[in-house]
């Protein structure tokens, strides 16, 4: 009898966690360096920053944008849910607003995690993304919050589907 509540207790545990796996979906959390006073974005103003649409930060100052690869799941997520590109319109978008003008230079492409960390925190006027835990972030860098939610709320609108 023991053994068998034991097994029916096993049983439950592993399909709460099956459920637990399946209803996961993962954020990218949009970071800042902690001398950018920026905290919270509208989840329409950080498309136009991405988009170039956006070029200066409250303060005057030039935001210089960083993105990871669309190859990797936070590119993928960053890509769908907010820009609602394909990679390659992405790319077309930033080759004409900089051919016509409008901006600068595109977006630079950090190819890891820490070179996104080491870039956004070197940079007071920079901003990108990881997919990520707040808890994880370095104390030089902020998570923003989008909408007023922070990227471990179910609401939060950049996170896988």
């Amino acid at each position: 009898m023991r053994m068998y509540r034991l097994s029916i207790a096993i049983l439950l545990l592993l399909v709460s966690t099956a459920k637990a796996a399946e209803t996961f979906h993962p954020s990218v959390s949009f970071l800042v360096s902690a001398k950018n006073p920026i905290r919270d974005v509208s989840a329409g103003d950080l498309r136009r920053i991405f988009l170039g649409e956006i070029s200066r930060w409250s303060n005057g100052h030039h935001i210089v944008l960083f993105v990871r690869p669309a190859e990797t799941p936070e590119g993928h997520v960053f890509l769908d849910r907010l820009i609602r590109m394909s990679d390659i319109d992405y790319s077309q978008w930033w080759l004409g607003a900089v051919f016509r003008g409008r901006a600068a230079a595109a977006p630079r492409v950090m190819n890891s995690s820490e070179a996104m960390e080491k870039a956004v925190t070197a940079n007071p006027d920079a901003i990108g993304f990881l997919l990520m835990t707040p808890a994880a972030v370095e104390p030089s860098l902020v998570v923003l919050t989008i909408d007023r939610k922070p990227p471990a709320d179910l609401e939060y609108p950049v996170r896988e589907r």
